[in-house]
């Protein structure tokens, strides 16, 4: 029989714990991870079937609706495994939904459990979906600004390169240092440093090597070396810049990439311009 009580309207918003039927849980939608280790989940449930589950999950909303979990969801899965029926929840219906979405983003990130790229599409999603700038989201989760920073400008990578960072075989600090490429350079550094198992120093002299790289002596038409060009211009600010040319026409065009309004008014400050809210 489940243990789910009723509870009074002023009840319901108070935290609680309480045995939940695993079957009215669901995962949240929106959660960061989306990487879970087969051979660490079955770990676990080996461990549940003996010693159950040590650590509530954290869920919210009430026994007619269902629940949604808030933080716990390895848990969660590995119970269902494991074949329990029941699970400890600590049923949470006094957050807002900020505060809901911080809270399992939080836990993951103690908990160091997410991958390089969850972390950064979960840090993304917070920040769209509660339009906070990069310092609030840093507020919010207890981290600096430049950790948010670092990890939402992981974003800017081709997604080859995305997977070399969770699968672990490059690192934060090599992803950095590409992020400021174009597509093509980053794919091409990125599995060279790959297979080679260079340190980010190295992957930092491959980089200046190909900026430092003579250009090709203009040709008839005038047309500079724009990959040169935009790896230099790329490392000074700090954005992907990607240059074109058309020497028949004799005009080009200069885009530089941002991922949100925040890192723009950064890459504005840095070319000495004030924004209109600032």
């Amino acid at each position: 029989m489940s243990s789910v009580s009723k509870h009074s309207a002023a009840d319901n918003a108070e935290p609680r714990i309480e045995r939940l039927p695993i079957e009215r849980i669901a995962r949240d939608p929106d959660q960061a991870r989306t990487r879970f280790d087969e051979a660490a989940l079955a770990e676990l449930a080996d461990s549940i079937r003996v010693s159950g589950v040590i650590q509530p999950v954290v869920v919210t909303g009430d026994g007619q609706r269902g629940f949604r979990l808030l933080a716990g969801e390895r848990r969660w899965r590995a119970a269902q495994r494991a074949g329990l029926a029941e699970l400890p929840a600590i049923v949470r219906n006094d957050l807002d939904a900020e505060q809901a979405g911080v809270l399992g983003l939080i836990e993951n990130l103690q908990r160091e459990s997410l991958g390089v790229m969850d972390t950064a599409h979960g840090l993304a999603r917070l920040g769209q979906a509660h339009g906070l700038t990069h310092d609030a989201i840093a507020n919010r989760i207890g981290k600096s600004r430049v950790y948010v920073t670092n990890f939402l400008r992981l974003r800017q990578l081709a997604q080859p390169v995305q997977t070399l960072l969770d699968e672990g075989r490059l690192s934060i600090g090599h992803g950095k240092i590409l992020a400021g490429l174009d597509t093509s350079a980053q794919t091409e550094l990125a599995a060279k440093a790959a297979a080679d198992r260079v340190s980010v120093r190295q992957l930092e002299s491959w980089v200046r090597q190909r900026s430092a790289a003579p250009a090709e002596p203009p040709s008839s038409s005038g047309k500079a070396d724009m990959a040169a060009m935009e790896q230099q211009l790329s490392e000074a600010l700090g954005n992907r810049v990607q240059l074109s040319y058309d020497p028949n026409r004799r005009r080009g065009e200069m885009r530089i990439a941002f991922h949100d309004l925040d890192e723009f008014d950064g890459l504005l400050a840095r070319l000495g311009i004030q924004s209109n809210d600032s």
